[in-house]
């Protein structure tokens, strides 16, 4: 028999231990405290020592955690989150063969804090589910939010399994609606998934600033996804009877010029190997081209290593409009002191 249930945690990016975002009680009330702003679920795709995934689901009326009469192992747990910033609820990954424990307990030694310090970042804290394998949607692939009304009113909820029918026609009419709606969403997102995530398998580009780009493929394949990118938008642009100029030696925010009798845009290409748009931008390429340069163009490509690659052109305000344009870090200089 198929068993099935959903939870609702804060908003991560990696669950890692960062910081966790929500509108639940425990995260508004300790928002301020620095020290307790994480959240539980903060680890809840970060592997114990032995490799199991040890799970927090906020609690639900209050004390209860979620726990099944009959059978608490073998059960599949779709984790959902609503980013703060947007509406609806995206699976950020899944549990299978997982346990629920029915309580909340302790986790293992090494991921608790120590008086003497600890290797991993965190807190005291607990969990209620286990499972030794676990799916995780990294940030960048969450991009099919939905929204429905028996989700937004709980912690977590029982789909399918045994002695789970219920009296309540609207209730179980509910229940079919959303287990169609994650099994359609986990079918299209397990090929992108990452498997049992890792520091590893699960890059974080904010653990190495000063190469964001780290982890998402080699340098090699990086070079092959450029190269193969201008070559798309170039030719892009001449199908349209542009003509082109090669800016990428100069310091200008911008890679290409294309004009066409007096018209004249500043190009700057993006290009990823998959079939999510994603990028980074310079500082130069910021300031310099999206901020100030009404000519300036963003062409993004995707899937730029296969016969399927598109070639995306962007204005300035549709940049800001379709994208979170947030800075991965900071540099600090001295501020130099006037001498008399």
């Amino acid at each position: 028999m198929r068993k099935i249930l959903w939870i609702k945690v804060g908003w991560s990016q990696y669950y890692r231990g960062e910081p966790v975002d929500g509108n639940f009680g425990w995260l508004i009330e300790h928002r301020k405290e620095r020290s307790k702003k994480t959240g539980h679920e903060a680890f809840n795709f970060m592997p114990g020592p032995d490799g199991r995934y040890y799970v927090y689901v906020p609690p639900q009326s209050g004390t209860s955690a979620p726990h099944h009469a009959t059978d608490n192992e073998g059960w599949t747990v779709v984790c959902l989150a609503k980013n703060p910033k947007h509406p609806g609820v995206h699976i950020v990954g899944w549990y299978e063969n997982a346990t629920l424990m029915g309580e909340w307990l302790d986790p293992p030694k090494d991921r608790k804090k120590k008086s003497t310090g600890d290797e991993r970042p965190g807190y005291d804290w607990s969990y209620c589910i286990e499972s030794g394998s676990a799916w995780f949607i990294p940030p960048e692939q969450r991009t099919m939010p939905f929204s429905h009304v028996s989700v937004r009113q709980g912690k977590y909820s029982f789909l399918a399994g045994p002695d789970l029918k219920s009296r309540n026609a609207k209730s179980e009419a509910n229940k079919r609606e959303v287990l169609k709606i994650l099994d359609r969403q986990m079918a299209k997102l397990k090929p992108i998934a990452v498997h049992n995530p890792d520091a590893e398998s699960l890059p974080d580009p904010s653990l190495n600033e000063t190469d964001p780009l780290r982890g998402f493929g080699t340098p090699e394949q990086r070079k092959a996804v450029e190269e193969a990118s201008e070559k798309k938008v170039i030719a892009h642009f001449k199908k349209q009877g542009y003509d082109c100029i090669n800016m990428t030696k100069i310091v200008c925010g911008y890679d290409f010029k294309f004009t066409k009798g007096r018209k004249e845009l500043h190009v700057e290409v993006k290009g990823t190997s998959g079939a999510v748009q994603r990028f980074y931008l310079t500082r130069n390429e910021f300031k310099n081209g999206l901020e100030i340069n009404p000519r300036w163009r963003l062409a993004i490509v995707t899937d730029a290593l296969t016969k399927k690659a598109t070639v995306s052109v962007l204005k300035p305000h549709e940049v800001r409009r379709r994208f979170e344009l947030e800075p991965l870090s900071y540099e600090g200089r001295l501020i130099p002191k006037v001498t008399n």
